[in-house]
């Protein structure tokens, strides 16, 4: 899978111009094809038409493509198995359409990018914090707790290198059953490339643990002041425990110089009485209706239009469904850490750049408008009707 191009984009260091920081980071990439892609589709009509618009798009990587395409033939090829009538051709254009299914997750995954405003409120709010926090250094060391494809990096190294100067050190901490070959494979080779493209000095070590006591001979090898970066939002609720364990323990050890902690606001630490650990199940149920409610219904508004209804059945089937299966089926077998005074003892809430929070706005402005922004010192959250539904939290040493 080749790197999102709205990922590579390039904007200017935090001293610049905020209107042309701004401007230039998001509107100009964000648009580029998906208003054409109804247009495009709506004129294949016939199952051959679609079938190679469908293979064009799986060649060139256009995920989004590929789904309305795959979308428009389910839509003519339903039934046709158990239609007599139907030709030999109809019959071999079923089993076409369906050899893209089991690509599942990594698919999700990029639709949500393309046409959501969650992931790239994320990547860009937890790299403009990291850029505004290393204005002078040489040397950028960020530890990861949660890479997996790493593509969340390459917005940063564009501008590391666009600022000129400085090289970039990233360490992924992957915690064991969250650990994908295939998708740690793409961090392994696409990083490097990019980096090199770029000609910015890179280093890239992984490891992968089981708890937090298999990190000790990492500590005792970092030198030098390092960031720590913990995103949450793709976790399975099992893993949360751990997660938070891991996160507490690199953040005594490390002492890093920042903490960047995304979140889904239903598990969110430090939440209150309604987090897994304080709440009774129809406490946590009750709040979880209601999360995954507003959540859905964010996503509906995204996917408008009857050429993506093929896209929102499967984030609905690959996404959604099990995210509410795992954290309500999972309810209480582990303890999940709600003490933000315990995990980030130590640390205090750092204030966000007016650039930072002006550019969220302006990426959240591209999609539906219910879309907003809600900020409190030191966390900024994408809402949707002013209900939070990830957030972005940013800590410095006290």
């Amino acid at each position: 899978m080749a790197l999102d191009s709205n990922e590579l984009h390039q904007h200017d260091a935090p001293d610049v111009d905020l209107s042309v920081n701004c401007d230039d980071r998001i509107l100009g990439h964000e648009n580029c094809n998906l208003a054409a892609i109804q247009e495009e589709l709506l004129e294949e009509d016939s199952l051959s038409d679609l079938l190679l618009a469908g293979a064009e798009a799986v060649e060139a990587g256009d995920s989004i493509l590929a789904s309305v395409a795959f979308s428009r033939l389910d839509d003519s090829l339903s039934g046709i198995l158990e239609n007599g009538a139907a030709s030999s051709f109809d019959r071999l254009a079923y089993h076409f359409d369906q050899e893209p299914l089991p690509s599942g997750t990594m698919l999700v995954n990029q639709i949500i990018q393309g046409l959501s405003p969650f992931v790239k409120f994320a990547h860009f709010t937890t790299n403009q914090a990291i850029l505004d926090a290393t204005v002078g250094d040489m040397d950028v060391h960020v530890v990861d707790l949660n890479i997996g494809e790493g593509i969340q990096w390459s917005s940063l190294m564009s501008d590391l290198a666009r600022r000129g100067g400085n090289s970039f050190r990233l360490t992924a901490i992957t915690i064991y059953g969250e650990y994908n070959d295939s998708t740690h494979a793409t961090a392994v080779r696409l990083l490097p490339e990019f980096a090199e493209s770029l000609e910015l000095p890179f280093q890239y070590n992984s490891i992968c643990v089981h708890n937090e006591d298999e990190l000790h001979a990492f500590f005792e090898d970092c030198k030098g002041s390092v960031i720590v970066s913990c995103d949450t939002t793709s976790m399975y609720y099992k893993s949360l425990n751990t997660l938070q364990s891991v996160l507490l323990v690199c953040v005594k050890k490390l002492q890093p110089k920042l903490v960047v902690i995304v979140e889904e606001d239903l598990v969110r630490i430090g939440r209150g009485a309604s987090t897994p650990s304080n709440a009774s199940f129809v406490e946590f149920f009750f709040e979880a209706l209601h999360h995954f409610t507003t959540v859905f219904e964010s996503l509906v508004s995204c996917f408008s239009g009857s050429n993506y209804e093929a896209c929102l059945r499967l984030v609905e089937m690959e996404l959604v469904g099990p995210r509410i299966q795992d954290f309500v089926g999972k309810y209480g077998s582990v303890r999940v850490e709600a003490n933000a005074s315990e995990v980030l003892e130590g640390f205090m809430a750092c204030e966000l750049s007016a650039c930072n929070i002006a550019q969220a706005r302006m990426l959240v402005g591209l999609f539906n408008r219910v879309f907003g922004v809600v900020y409190e010192k030191g966390r900024l959250a994408l809402c949707w009707k002013s209900r939070p539904l990830i957030s972005v939290s940013v800590w410095i040493p006290v």
